[in-house]
């Protein structure tokens, strides 16, 4: 009995196979991580912009569906129209742009939000996101088109996170919406196009 306990083995790890294992998940994690943190980063940017897209489909479709100007206009609050086309796109609200014309028809299709005017969509750009627009906002007209004569019609968003404006073989981390002159409205990642745009400052 003695003897059979003295023969027993002791089972678990021993250092050398411990600190073997400790090393390969090191070298693991510090492969793994960044490009874990670039994914989600790159979800977040891709998010973002496909977000603005369908808002800036939904402020056109309206337009046409409704029969009034819609319009998708930078919003530093969310409660109101930036008066700042130098500002940064912090964000943007889409609204029916049409208000009750027997009060005050010349405020239809004017790009600010007026009493009694319906809000669509409100958004915010993240504070890890820079983001740079053209003008204050595109006024869809019935036709489904911008409105040529609204000074200051956008025409194209960059979004840029820290990583900035990168060359890089899936395509640049920031993206570039851009909106026709016919209202179609298209987001890309492509380099050369977010760099003729302006990049990232």
């Amino acid at each position: 009995m003695l003897v059979a306990a003295m023969k027993a083995r002791h089972t678990g790890f021993t250092l050398i196979e411990l600190m073997v294992t400790i090393v390969l998940v090191a070298i693991l994690l510090s492969v793994g991580v960044p490009s874990f943190r670039g994914f989600l980063q790159n979800s977040r940017m891709a998010s973002l912009a496909n977000q603005l897209l369908a808002d800036v489909n939904l402020a056109r479709s309206e337009a046409v569906k409704r029969r009034v100007p819609v319009t998708l206009c930078k919003s530093p609050d969310g409660a109101g129209c930036d008066d700042d086309a130098d500002a940064p796109f912090g964000g943007w609200l889409v609204y029916v742009d049409d208000a009750d014309p027997l009060v005050e028809a010349a405020t239809d299709g004017n790009g600010e939000v007026d009493a009694g005017e319906e809000v669509l969509a409100s958004r915010s750009v993240p504070e890890t996101v820079d983001g740079a627009a053209t003008g204050l906002g595109i006024v869809f007209l019935l036709s489904g088109f911008p409105d040529p004569g609204f000074a200051d019609t956008i025409d194209r968003v960059v979004l840029c996170d820290e990583r900035g404006n990168l060359d890089q073989e899936l395509g640049s981390p920031a993206r570039l919406l851009t909106v026709s002159a016919t209202g179609r409205a298209a987001v890309t990642r492509s380099y050369d196009e977010i760099d003729a745009a302006g990049g990232c400052e």
